[in-house]
């Protein structure tokens, strides 16, 4: 099995679904019970022989390098266009990078570095059965992903912010990125929806986890259910 020894972090959002808490910090630097969310991430990496980490950042990026600019595992990449496209701005800034690596979301709260031990021979995205599937819903065959429904509502595997890419389709990724980009000048997309929208291209895998082993923390209401302390927030 290769063994991946980089990742790439996606950490450039407003996390507006968040405020007001995020307006003073970026959602993946919130601490919750004591830790960073993004940390949670970063230790499971390290945890398994992961060696470089790239954090691309966008959003108050200076906070970013307070904690982590002199940090010698991590590398900050800048996005100035977090603002103007949607996430595939992130990945074309790093998208160099994308051979051989793990690419996050740095709002899931890893629970179980384990999930990092799998099959990275072939490239693939994390995922958990669920029914329903509120979101990016996968059409499996054989652990095959030929197909996928970003709205989600049925019975099925369901896509997470955790993927795996191996030398030969990241490299690919990183050419079909760049091209979409520049030639397309299409940025108002999911990064994602350039590899599973040409599943004749790329053979991705399904890379099944125990749901229980991350979490996403989608308003602020789920933030005070994980630490009370959130709750000053419903007084202002």
């Amino acid at each position: 099995m290769a063994k991946i020894q980089r990742a790439i972090i996606i950490a450039a959002g407003e996390g507006k679904r968040l405020r007001p808490v995020t307006l003073e910090t970026p959602k993946p630097l919130i601490s919750i019970n004591g830790k960073r969310i993004i940390d949670t991430s970063i230790e499971a990496l390290r945890a398994n022989g992961v060696r470089d980490i790239y954090i691309v950042t966008g959003y108050k990026k200076e906070l970013f390098y307070e904690i982590y600019g002199d940090t010698s595992d991590i590398h900050l990449i800048d996005n100035q266009d977090y603002l103007n496209g949607n996430n595939i701005t992130s990945m074309y800034h790093a998208r160099k990078y994308l051979p051989g690596a793990f690419v996050l979301e740095a709002d899931i709260i890893v629970s179980d570095p384990q999930i990092f031990q799998i099959d990275s021979e072939k490239s693939g995205y994390m995922t958990s059965w669920k029914n329903p599937a509120a979101e990016w819903l996968l059409n499996v065959k054989e652990k095959r992903i030929l197909g996928y429904d970003k709205n989600g509502a049925g019975e099925g595997y369901q896509l997470f912010g955790i993927s795996v890419w191996n030398e030969e389709d990241g490299k690919m990724l990183s050419e079909d990125i760049r091209r979409v980009v520049e030639e397309d000048r299409n940025i108002g997309i999911y990064w994602d929806e350039v590899a599973l929208g040409k599943l004749d291209k790329y053979h991705l895998q399904v890379k099944e986890i125990q749901e229980s082993s991350i979490c996403e923390i989608d308003n602020l209401e789920e933030l005070i259910q994980m630490d009370s302390s959130y709750s000053y927030y419903l007084k202002k």
